[in-house]
């Protein structure tokens, strides 16, 4: 069993957005981003892993298939494997996200 707080190893950086690994198996891997006001991630797909996305804080557009959806903390998001997705964050809001992506592209530790 593995143990993470959130609050603990969140991170901004102004000069780009900040990913960290949380935890991981060899079936799935949760990660995190923190992306200042503004901060982005561009529209790319997985060929292999679904994702889900949970919005921890702030707000801002996911962009999934060049459809744009603005999110909130609470916000979940499920994004197929071979769609074309991104995240921004509001210009006035930071946000944070957690996602689980599966199955995991990393191996444990």
């Amino acid at each position: 069993m593995e143990i993470v707080q959130i609050n603990a190893v969140k991170e901004f950086s102004k000069e780009k957005r900040i990913r960290k690994k949380l935890l991981g198996s060899e079936k799935l891997a949760a990660e995190f981003l923190c992306y200042e006001p503004g901060q982005s991630t561009p529209q790319h797909p997985h060929p292999k892993q679904d994702e889900l996305f949970y919005v921890i804080e702030g707000r801002g557009t996911f962009i999934v298939d060049d459809k744009e959806v603005p999110v909130e903390e609470t916000s979940l998001i499920l994004v197929p494997a071979k769609v074309k997705h991104g995240i921004s964050a509001d210009k006035d809001s930071r946000l944070v996200v957690m996602f689980i992506k599966a199955p995991s592209a990393t191996k444990p530790k």
